[in-house]
């Protein structure tokens, strides 16, 4: 990977990363460890953290939920988090893709991916969803 790849990161990296009962969170903490080294620039979307938000509280627990927020706040402030917020016009587009889409694994929220890494120039997708592979995006780590 190169210095300064960007590397979007989706719900099911996330939740890896903080769950250790996700069977993919020794992997996750470390290949998040060296994106955080390389200085990676980080992405996620408002859609990514609002499912993200919802499986936190519901599987690990409120103040679980609420200390991912600090952090993702804290990331967004000092820029190492980069926020992609999901407009009216992307979410039209998104929806049309599905619409279209012949993939019946591929979720709305998989267009509403698919969005930020066109728009924001993504190099690599930290993800442990299968059905991303769909996109032709490399999916980091590898191996699942």
């Amino acid at each position: 990977m190169k210095k300064s790849s960007n590397v979007f990161i989706d719900t099911s990296a996330w939740l890896a990363i903080l769950n250790p009962d996700d069977g993919s969170h020794e992997k996750a903490r470390a290949y998040y460890a060296g994106l955080l080294e390389r200085g990676a620039r980080l992405f996620t979307n408002n859609i990514v953290l609002d499912e993200t938000l919802d499986r936190l509280k519901r599987e690990m627990g409120n103040k679980v939920a609420m200390e991912f927020m600090a952090i993702i706040d804290e990331g967004v402030l000092s820029l190492s988090i980069r926020l992609d917020w999901i407009s009216r016009r992307v979410r039209r587009s998104a929806i049309e893709y599905l619409l279209s889409s012949r993939n019946d694994d591929l979720t709305l929220n998989h267009f509403y991916i698919l969005e930020t890494l066109r728009r924001k120039r993504i190099d690599i997708v930290f993800s442990f969803d299968r059905a991303l592979r769909a996109f032709d995006f490399p999916i980091m780590p590898q191996g699942e």
